[in-house]
């Protein structure tokens, strides 16, 4: 029997679920098939160069629909769309709701955009990205990922593990990975397993089977107003569990107390089992003995480290990744792997061997000595996880090329930013990424430099006029032995291979 703290130190306890086979019992059980029948059906998706929407395409058309796309440039996932076959419109247009009998729009796209607005005039269905993932995941063995760190590579540390299990999952994922050429793969099996993200506040537009919730923090709240509200929103969707499938679980990291808090409520409605893993004494699943592995100024050192669970000790698991956040990535990976039956060695393998995802801690190059090191976080808890992996194996300093994202997040958590930065020798500005936000009066990059040299870290704190400006900074700053990170959600990814050309 584990047990779950909350806040108020009371101990409720949680019982340790039991091994798949057992949840199965001795009745033979229907297998899991996706409800949702595509064949013939003409989908078109806007927003089609976006990591998610190009995504559902590709599982759409796999299962036989006849799908086209537009967006308002030919960057993103278009080319790769293209050169899969399937037809991409670069702009935006009301006649593309004549030739379809579905519209699929993302969060960037309003309801009353006109080519949404012909689509209901014409009474064509018009679907959210989100429902669209709901009814591809419609019957299947959904393990969905959510919360607001995470997602990205505990998605990719549960799929491979299933990969190497020959389960044959559908998996989606938002980044790019290497072995799977793009981030989705069409599968066979019974499991589907999806990040599912939260940002935009639908949710309960998707149904789980395996939910699993990473963390929950102070994010996305132009959507949301608070953090209690996310934490409801992410009960709501765990209760939400299918409990028709006789495999459900709940899964979510016992370190933190509000995921906690929500799968003691998500339990209880549901009567499901529930998994936690963590580093504290109090999770199922706990990582003890943590030493960093042998590693070089490119490839970057990881972990190896001890789990301790219901099933016994797992000694010296080995994971290639920087960063105590991606143990707790890859313990979230063996609870589902161990309640779904795979064996130990079986997942020591498969997370032994793992790739990271494109743009989490992905090393561009190491050039004059000087390592660059690419990452997609923009909130400080991640912001402050990256330099911590940064200096796991620095061999000099550590210096950041940062583009703020959103003018309502820079806002909202500007003295969080003031300080996550700390850890760090250098910091080189970008002005703010907008993603189709309006500016903010007294909101910019040079407001949120003084509210860090205010906090006194880091060192060295340097205002860019664009990206090349900081680029520029940067390499004249770094010398053999250093460490320069760019970080941020925008156009600051090209800011890696820009940095290694240039020194």
């Amino acid at each position: 029997m584990s047990a779950i703290h909350t806040e108020s130190n009371a101990t409720i306890p949680i019982a340790v679920p039991v091994r798949a086979t057992a949840l199965l019992g001795n009745h033979p059980q229907a297998a899991r098939r996706p409800n949702v029948d595509f064949t013939g059906r003409r989908i078109h998706f806007m927003g089609a160069g976006g990591i998610g929407v190009s995504a559902l395409m590709e599982l759409c058309a796999s299962r036989g629909a006849l799908v086209s796309g537009c967006d308002c440039s030919d960057k993103g996932q278009v080319p790769a769309l293209r050169a899969r076959g399937i037809a991409i419109d670069a702009s935006h247009c009301a006649s593309h709701a004549e030739t379809c009998d579905e519209l699929v729009y993302s969060a960037a796209v309003p309801k009353t955009h006109p080519e949404v607005q012909h689509a209901l005039k014409l009474e064509r269905e018009t679907t959210t990205r989100m429902r669209m993932l709901g009814k591809i995941a419609d019957g299947t063995r959904a393990v969905c990922v959510t919360g607001a760190h995470g997602k990205t590579t505990t998605t990719w540390l549960i799929a491979r593990t299933l990969i190497a299990a020959r389960r044959n999952p559908s998996v989606l994922v938002g980044g790019v990975v290497k072995e799977l050429g793009g981030n989705v793969r069409t599968g066979q099996g019974e499991e589907f397993v999806a990040e599912v993200d939260e940002s935009d506040n639908r949710l309960s537009e998707v149904v789980p089977s395996i939910p699993v919730l990473t963390n929950i923090d102070n994010d996305h709240l132009d959507n949301y107003g608070s953090i209690d509200n996310i934490e409801s929103a992410l009960c709501r969707f765990l209760s939400s569990t299918d409990v028709s499938d006789p495999r459900a679980v709940l899964v979510g990291c016992g370190d933190d107390p509000r995921v906690r808090r929500v799968l003691l409520q998500a339990r209880t409605a549901t009567r499901l089992p529930a998994i936690t893993y963590g580093f504290k004494g109090n999770c199922d699943l706990r990582a003890i003995n943590l030493r960093s592995s042998t590693g070089t100024q490119e490839d970057c050192a990881g972990w190896v480290f001890d789990v301790l669970g219901p099933f016994g000790l797992w000694v010296d698991v080995n994971l290639p990744m920087p960063g105590e956040h991606n143990i707790l990535n890859a313990l979230a990976a063996i609870s589902v792997a161990w309640h779904l039956g795979i064996s130990q060695d079986c997942v020591r393998s498969a997370l032994s061997g793992i790739e990271r995802v494109g743009r989490r801690f992905e090393i561009k190059g190491t050039v004059r000595g000087v390592r660059v090191v690419d990452d997609y976080g923009h909130h400080p808890t991640e912001i402050r996880a990256t330099i911590a992996a940064a200096r796991q194996n620095a061999r000099g300093r550590v210096g950041m090329i940062f583009q703020p994202h959103r003018y309502t997040r820079t806002a909202s958590l500007m003295q969080d930013f003031a300080s996550c930065f700390a850890a760090a020798d250098a910091l080189f500005l970008m002005p703010i990424y907008a993603a189709s936000e309006a500016p903010i009066p007294g909101v910019d990059h040079g407001s949120l430099a003084r509210a860090i040299t205010l906090y006194g870290k880091p060192v060295q704190v340097c205002i860019a006029a664009d990206r090349n400006e900081a680029v520029n900074m940067a390499a004249a700053w770094a010398k053999s032995g250093d460490t320069i990170l760019t970080q941020g959600a925008g156009d600051v990814t090209r800011a890696g291979d820009e940095l290694v050309s240039r020194l």
